[in-house]
């Protein structure tokens, strides 16, 4: 089985796959010339635009987003159907927003009433708000039901490469932060989930998240074990929301139709904690 990934970035840099190096255009003729010469079996599509510094760019770079979210992945599914290539395409949980409509308000008898939120499921619509989420999902909406694609859906990446696409530096580099519950995505993970999708042909929408929530105050806590002078500020979603051009996602996502397929992710905050252990030797 020959495996090739596209796009040279955050995510194939995780991947031990080799790395078509060709540039890449939207078009269909060129992606179809540069799949036969290459003549994949599987391909992982890692190309997509999230904007530097984060995604306010996107805001104000629409056209450049919009083709590399949606446009270039619909004519490689398209090309790919074609010659029979199984397309990996990584996609974001950052289409939704706020608690889930499988949320419930849970009144025990004799107990303070709380809410109880399974996460969002691949089935649910999305409610994107920024830019950005809103291209991921229109691609999501395009491709997500073509037989011979996969969507690996991530959110927040926590990696041990010191790369500023890693959530850790991320946050470490603002002074306030949200303790929020977040589903969250550590890269030795997706790396393990992209070869089972790969090797084991499966198809459809996935969300790759660890099954148990972290908060961005949470990360830095873990960072502060190691670094000790390092310090920020917690503040609530309202004042994040006056910070930043484009609304940021908090949401859950559910991992049920992950796990019931075969696949299981590892224990959140072990897993948080064996991450930040071999990132702080990478820094």
């Amino acid at each position: 089985m020959r495996i090739l990934t596209l796009g040279k970035g955050f995510v194939s840099d995780h991947l031990p796959y080799p790395v078509i190096s060709d540039r890449v255009i939207p078009d269909d003729i060129a992606i179809r010339l540069m799949l036969k010469a290459y003549k994949p079996d599987v391909l992982i599509n890692c190309i997509g635009k999230t904007g530097r510094p984060n995604v306010d760019w996107c805001e104000d770079h629409k056209a450049e987003t919009y083709m590399a979210n949606v446009t270039l992945p619909a004519i490689l599914a398209s090309e790919c159907e074609k010659l029979g290539i199984h397309l990996i395409h990584i996609g974001s949980g950052c289409i939704y927003f706020g608690p889930s409509p499988n949320s419930t308000y849970c009144m025990p008898s004799g107990l303070p009433h709380y809410s109880m939120d399974i996460g969002w499921t691949e089935e649910d619509f999305a409610n994107p708000k920024s830019y950005y989420s809103q291209t991921k999902y229109a691609c999501d909406l395009t491709i997500g039901s073509m037989s011979n694609v996969s969507i690996l859906r991530i959110r927040m990446p926590v990696s041990t490469k010191n790369d500023p696409r890693n959530f850790i530096n991320k946050v470490r580099n603002y002074s306030q932060v949200i303790d929020i519950p977040n589903s969250m995505t550590l890269m030795d993970d997706l790396v393990r989930c992209v070869d089972w999708a790969a090797t084991g042909n499966k198809t459809g929408i996935f969300h790759v998240t660890n099954a148990q929530p972290i908060t961005a105050a949470q990360v830095m806590r873990e960072f502060q074990k190691y670094q000790p002078l390092h310090k920020f500020e917690v503040i609530d979603e309202d004042e994040l929301d006056k910070l930043t051009l484009a609304k940021r996602s908090n949401c859950l996502l559910n991992t049920d139709k992950l796990r019931e397929s075969g696949f299981t992710m590892s224990s959140s905050e072990d897993g948080l904690k064996a991450c930040m252990a071999a990132y702080i030797k990478n820094i």
